[in-house]
């Protein structure tokens, strides 16, 4: 049997095309398009007609990819940027005529999804992190159950909110004000009460552990299980503050059109990390899609 999901996230659109292979997912076909869906929702709460029209060139782009398949099932969703307007209609009347089914889901089933994603290789111990464009996810299990919380700390939205000039090399006071955004946010949302070791999934940070390995091609099985370190974080902050746009975009590991975005997802981490007084994380790149497939599939 074989499957498609797709995720239409704040800042990029998704496919992932997968087989169960003895309860396995043997992945097929995967795809990014950077199409930042949340382009200005931060500020106005709705959805803008080139935004759309940029994921809807990408989702024609997958359908054509998908008729190349024998699919069983296909799944499409939207997460932060989508459940924060009050006019999605815009993108989901567009989606039909596509012939794919919309499904907006709530922060619960995006934990959830992206629990499941990645459930293979947590312990009860491990605390789930995903930095979206809108917002970051934290999922744990307490007592058997999945917890979450989800924080509008993304880094489409805190670059909209904050970094005044994106071409420009990043300021201290961009980062001081990122950071105390951050900072009062957790606070005021996240209520932890043991200490767990840390993954992470998503693009922000997928592309974090990229930067790090220098990667000319995006490897997923490379990714999969990478440390990244708090100190060497920083160390990469540092760099930005003497980077512009234009040099950032250039590193090995960055797509360019994540460039504008990277440093204030960097700054979340950073302190995501500080609050919860860990000094590491394991990257992985099993997410909400792969929580979408395994549903699909009945893996």
């Amino acid at each position: 049997m074989l499957a498609a999901a797709i995720d239409i996230g704040t800042n990029s659109c998704r496919l992932l095309i997968g087989e169960n292979k003895n309860n396995q997912i043997q992945i097929k076909k995967r795809e990014l398009k950077i199409t930042r869906l949340g382009e200005g929702v931060d500020k106005n709460r709705k959805l803008n007609k080139k935004a759309v029209n940029r994921v809807l060139s990408a989702l024609k782009y997958y359908k054509e990819i998908i008729d190349n398949y024998n699919i069983d099932k296909i799944r499409l969703i939207g997460t932060s940027a989508l459940r924060d307007v009050d006019n999605s209609l815009l993108l989901s009347k567009e989606t039909i005529r596509l012939g794919f089914e919309l499904e907006i889901i709530s922060g619960k089933k995006e934990a959830e999804l992206n629990y499941l994603g990645a459930v293979d290789n947590l312990n009860d111990d491990s605390m789930l992190i995903d930095i979206g464009g809108g917002s970051t996810e934290f999922i744990w299990l307490s007592n058997q159950a999945i917890s979450f919380e989800s924080v509008d700390i993304g880094c489409v939205r805190l670059t909209e909110r904050f970094i005044s000039e994106p071409e420009s090399p990043l300021k201290e006071s961009e980062i001081r004000e990122i950071n105390n955004f951050v900072y009062d946010s957790l606070k005021n949302e996240l209520n932890l009460n043991k200490t767990l070791s840390i993954k992470g999934v998503g693009g922000t940070i997928t592309t974090l552990a990229a930067l790090k390995m220098a990667m000319e091609d995006y490897d997923s099985e490379k990714i999969e299980g990478a440390e990244l370190y708090i100190k060497e974080l920083k160390e990469l902050l540092n760099k930005f503050k003497k980077l512009d746009l234009n040099d950032r975009s250039r590193l090995k590991g960055l797509q360019p059109k994540r460039a504008d975005i990277i440093p204030a997802g960097l700054i979340i981490l950073i302190v995501i990390l500080e609050y919860i007084s860990s000094e590491s994380l394991t990257v992985s790149d099993h997410d909400l899609l792969y929580g979408l497939l395994k549903e699909e599939l009945k893996i």
